[in-house]
């Protein structure tokens, strides 16, 4: 099984993984660490350490929030160190793929199937109804 952690400014590594946890019950081998506002950096990679640590040399996945900020920066210069997958730009639907893949993928082949269902994961809602005849109650939905 494929570990993940999430790094994000803020609380939002955290409400992901609860979030996520709602849609799909407990998940072991995970972990979130948020970067708060009077942390600095190097607490920050304490925490991911910490985190990194807690998965004891499985195999992993770490996924960030956005490209170039402090908690990305803080995983790249990780990566020097411990070896895991990193990707960046996490959004809900593509955590509850990669929690779903986990078991059966390694970091690589989990990356790569995040990254292929990348595009389907962010929808113009407006485009796919416009394509639908109009509902005659919004609870259709």
């Amino acid at each position: 099984m494929t570990a993940i952690l999430l790094v994000s400014h803020g609380g939002f590594a955290k409400a992901l993984l609860e979030t996520a946890e709602m849609i799909l019950g407990p998940q072991e081998l995970t972990a979130a660490v948020g970067l708060a506002p009077d942390d600095s950096p190097e607490v920050l990679q304490e925490k991911i350490e910490a985190a990194l640590e807690s998965f004891h040399g499985a195999p992993s996945l770490v996924l960030t929030d956005i490209f170039s900020g402090t908690p990305f920066n803080t995983v790249v210069r990780l990566s020097q160190r411990y070896s895991f997958r990193h990707l960046t730009g996490i959004n809900l639907p593509l955590l509850n793929e990669a929690l779903v893949s986990r078991d059966s993928s390694s970091p690589d082949e989990l990356a790569q199937t995040l990254l292929e269902s990348a595009p389907a994961a962010f929808q113009d809602v407006d485009a796919a109804l416009a394509q639908l005849p109009p509902p005659d109650d919004l609870d259709d939905f």
